[in-house]
């Protein structure tokens, strides 16, 4: 009777032992998925603020590159004291100190305060490299005329008062506008100025064909803005096919602003009739 009680006592004891063991390794299981799915986590976690980090650090030295370049071009198109000569040079040396600590941010804000301060007396300069606006473009057709009315509206985006300037009108070489320029006045922030301008295509411009320079073509309607900030320039195109029928490898090549340049342009394989597109287009400043 003993023997048996043993033998049934090893034998429920052997089983707790394999029971047990069976938990511990899906407990050992769970955990080590666990770990795994956590390492996991936390590299897409690490990669997204790397990228997040990656962004904000090209926007930093984009706006770094656009206020040197704006620099440069106050002292070569305008004349520069000797005082403001050494004010550059002293924002300069500390620009350069804040870099190699890695304040690329602060860095931009000193030469953009220069920047600023050196505007001053200095409305000659390009208005689309130095201030903050936007301008909105978009040409008008009369049904069957080689005429057409081009609309420009300007509003000051930024936070202080945006000088007046005289703007030309934004149409390809060879084109005659009347009249070929206007001047908007001074603008408070929010403030908006309208121009409005009489255009004729040069006699080797087709506006009917898809192949029309810039916005201006009359079948596919194009409505562009130009936005100007702190962080450099971007155009806006919102695309309509007018016409009844499929356009294909419609490549969009809207008007730019002196003193800007672009690598590549939009092009569209396939627009429906009344399709609408929207792209965006960031410029870069010329060298």
């Amino acid at each position: 009777m003993s023997e048996i009680t043993t033998i049934s006592t090893q034998g429920t004891y052997r089983a707790q032992v394999t029971r047990l063991n069976l938990i511990l390794d899906e407990h050992l299981r769970l955990i080590q998925e666990s770990v795994t799915d956590k390492h996991a986590r936390d590299a897409r976690k690490s990669i997204k603020q790397a990228r997040k980090d990656i962004d904000e650090l090209k926007a930093q030295v984009g706006r770094m590159h656009r206020s040197i370049g704006m620099l440069h071009t106050i002292i070569r198109e305008r004349s520069t004291t000797e005082t403001e000569l050494v004010d550059v040079l002293l924002t300069m040396k500390t620009a350069e100190t804040l870099i190699l600590r890695g304040a690329f941010d602060e860095a931009s804000l000193q030469l953009e305060r220069l920047v600023e301060h050196l505007l001053v007396n200095s409305a000659a300069l390009n208005p689309f490299i130095f201030y903050e606006f936007w301008m909105g473009v978009e040409a008008r057709w009369d049904i069957g005329s080689e005429y057409g009315q081009l609309l420009v509206r300007i509003e000051n985006t930024g936070s202080r008062m945006l000088p007046g300037f005289n703007v030309k009108a934004p149409v390809p070489p060879n084109w005659r506008s009347t009249p070929p320029s206007q001047a908007i006045t001074a603008l408070a922030p929010g403030e908006s100025f309208d121009l409005a301008y009489n255009i004729t295509p040069s006699a080797m411009a087709a506006i009917r064909d898809v192949g029309a320079p810039g916005s201006l073509q009359e079948r596919l309607s194009i409505q562009t803005g130009y936005n100007l900030s702190q962080d450099g320039l971007t155009v806006d195109c919102r695309i309509e096919n007018k016409t009844g029928e499929t356009m294909t490898e419609v490549l969009i090549t809207p008007w730019i602003p002196p003193g800007w340049k672009t690598n590549t342009w939009p092009f569209i394989r396939t627009l429906e009739p009344n399709q609408l597109e929207f792209v965006t287009i960031s410029l870069e400043l010329a060298k």
